[in-house]
């Protein structure tokens, strides 16, 4: 596919609704979940994608000018990884094991329309930033898919050198995940 200067605009507002949905998710299970191998990884969430959030919004603003434009909840709807508003009011009414199992699997559900659309992005985007960020979103969700499957030492870089060349939701965690996920 070629680069569209138009596809910059639109990666950048959809890239950071789905962040704010993923902070907000992140935030839930930093609170809620008990077990610290998903409440850090989700603190490590938060942190990182309300940073690339607020990099967005620098960009957004120097480059056009304004407020970025707010999704609509059908263009919201039609992002991979997305979730529904009745998925995230479930998870808010779970407690204990069943919590941490469900925040886990919508987490990286989440994360792996975000590597989608940053493989997306890394293919299309005009501007050089754009696919540079894309392609540390791509490498940072799946660290963070890997931390909340307790991955560690050795196995985590050897997963790490592997997810450099696998395509999103291709790598076991997220293809689980994904599985459990769908209809």
């Amino acid at each position: 596919m070629g680069r569209d200067p138009t596809f910059d605009q639109d990666y950048m507002r959809r890239m950071m609704a789905h962040h704010r949905q993923g902070i907000d998710l992140a935030r839930l299970g930093a609170v809620r979940a008990q077990n610290d191998h998903l409440r850090a990884p989700a603190r490590l969430i938060a942190a990182a994608q309300g940073g690339e959030f607020a990099v967005f919004d620098q960009w957004w603003r120097s480059w056009f000018g304004a407020v970025s434009q707010i999704c609509a909840p059908a263009e919201e709807a039609s992002m991979p990884g997305m979730l529904e508003p009745g998925q995230i009011d479930q998870l808010r009414a779970m407690t204990g094991a069943a919590f941490e199992a469900q925040f886990a699997a919508l987490m990286i559900f989440h994360h792996t329309g975000a590597i989608q659309m940053a493989d997306t992005a890394m293919d299309r985007a005009v501007d050089l930033r754009l696919r540079i960020m894309a392609q540390a979103i791509h490498h940072e969700q799946r660290g963070e898919i890997a931390l909340m499957h307790r991955v560690a030492g050795l196995d985590a870089v050897r997963a790490a050198l592997g997810d450099l060349v696998l395509p999103a939701g291709d790598a076991a965690p997220e293809r689980e995940a994904c599985d459990r996920l769908e209809p």
